[in-house]
């Protein structure tokens, strides 16, 4: 398990003292993998009713296919990985600005939207997020903007208003994001591994929340980071607790001397992400516990109470995309949820997985539909974790042994089955070359394997009586 460390008292600001946060996520870059992928994990962590929907929107005019994690009438909730393999989400990190600077009401859901739509790279993504904020300005506090491809990991911090700066995460390094900037240095003249609005150090000295003569060397997490939230305890020891994990040191809970991102002591995978997402700090003395009311008596760590999504892009370059990059979808908490694999090639998601028939309905009506969803939805197969949830949470510390032991059995059988399927997966592409083939079978495989995940065990059997390339699939 993960462990943690006690908080130092001084210098760090207390739970109770800030309210909660939200999200939490992890990008490796791809020399730091067992299999060469970027990986990137998202916690995505939101109070109310929230309801999962997944669906494929198919390529259309000036628009890419991509999947789509929905959940209605949020701004800055949904995840997206398009068919270029180029995955986004993003963390809450509150800023220090408290002036609007917007054109034609600003940006927000546009700005991942926006990327799922019409970027091919992680890069191209950074650069259209830095033109909408520009040109339009953001209209929330601040946030980061976490998107990978198959050769790379970016995160992009924007500030209410009109300024931003983006940093890649090196193909050595991983980097552990909570809810405030971690951008500490920025050098706009290496544009390898930054971008940024080009005032962004002279328009802190103009607010006064930074001084050459006084704090030395530039800081954007400094800076501009809402001062509550980067000495945050629940941010400090997120970060910490995971930074600790992957580099098997013992560091100090002082978010001053955090590194952007950390060299791990090992070669990292699914599993070790699965670790970090599903991680209440058990087995240490702190136990992420806010000093809030709280229904139930629950640890709040990296997974939190309100854990509505947890997501793992594999994004690998050694395969055709439509089979090379996944999103692993636990549906709700990962302390008590599997991961499953959500192939990019699918052309369809299962009828249990979407409120709509179409995915053109559910995005005109993505913010009108967001009332009693539970009520009018009551089918949708999200609503099973849900109810899960509440029903081991009343019981918690009697009952969550043999609940993750019933979790990591069936995660083991899924991992077990996909290593399979992969197998079967290297007669649809060229080694070589990387291209797919026999399009039409292989769409029809993933849309199958895809639905018996949630139907039951899903048999892949070869068959000779069928044409080449097809594969006859039995969900029961």
């Amino acid at each position: 398990m993960l462990a943690a460390a006690m908080l130092a008292p001084s210098g760090i600001m207390q739970a109770q003292e800030v309210g909660s946060c939200n999200c939490f996520c992890v990008i490796a870059g791809r020399n730091t993998t067992i299999d060469g992928s970027v990986l990137m994990a998202h916690n995505e962590d939101d109070s109310g009713e929230m309801m999962l929907n997944m669906y494929v929107v198919p390529r259309a005019e000036q628009r890419n296919k991509y999947l789509w994690a929905e959940f209605p009438g949020t701004s800055d909730c949904d995840h997206f990985l398009n068919e270029w393999g180029v995955a986004i989400a993003s963390d809450g990190c509150p800023s220090r600005e408290d002036r609007d600077d917007l054109t034609d009401g600003g940006v927000l859901y546009e700005t991942r939207l926006t990327v799922a739509q019409q970027a091919r790279t992680a890069r191209e993504a950074v650069k259209i997020i830095g033109h909408l904020v520009e040109t339009r300005g953001y209209k929330a506090s601040g946030r980061t903007y976490v998107i990978a491809d198959t050769h790379e990991g970016w995160i992009c911090s924007v500030v209410r208003g009109r300024h931003w700066v983006a940093k890649r995460i090196a193909d050595d390094e991983v980097m552990v994001l909570p809810n405030n900037y971690i951008i500490d240095e920025v050098n706009l003249a290496d544009t390898l591994n930054y971008y940024g609005a080009s005032d962004i150090v002279s328009y802190a000295q103009q607010c006064g929340w930074y001084s050459p003569e006084t704090d030395g060397r530039f800081s954007f997490k400094k800076a501009y980071c809402d001062p509550k939230y980067y000495t945050y305890e629940h941010n400090v020891i997120r970060q910490l607790c995971a930074q600790q994990y992957l580099t098997g040191k013992t560091l100090e809970p002082d978010p001053n001397t955090f590194p952007f991102a950390v060299k791990p002591n090992r070669k990292i995978g699914i599993a070790d992400l699965i670790q970090i997402m599903q991680c209440h700090g058990e087995n240490s003395e702190h136990k992420f516990v806010y000093k809030r009311e709280r229904p139930w008596n629950h640890p709040v760590g990296i997974c939190t109470d309100v854990t509505v999504l947890s997501a793992i892009f594999q994004l690998r370059a050694n395969m055709p995309r439509e089979v090379g990059c996944v999103m692993w979808v636990c549906a709700g908490r990962p302390c008590t949820e599997p991961y499953h694999p959500w192939y990019l090639g699918i052309t369809e998601s299962p009828s249990c997985w979407h409120r709509y028939n179409t995915a053109e309905e559910a995005i005109g009506r993505h913010f009108s539909d967001v009332e009693n969803k539970r009520i009018n939805y009551p089918d949708a197969i999200y609503w099973q974790s849900v109810d899960r949830w509440a029903n081991y949470a009343t019981d918690w510390y009697n009952r969550i042994d043999s609940v993750q032991q019933r979790r990591d059995s069936l995660q083991n059988q899924l991992f077990e089955r996909h290593a399979k399927f992969e197998k079967i997966l290297k007669r649809f592409f060229n080694p070589n070359t990387q291209e797919a083939k026999h399009r039409d079978a292989l769409e029809n495989l993933l849309n199958a394997y895809i639905a018996g995940q949630y139907r039951g065990k899903t048999n892949v059997v070869p068959d000779e009586s069928l044409p080449p390339g097809h594969i006859r699939v039995s969900c029961d």
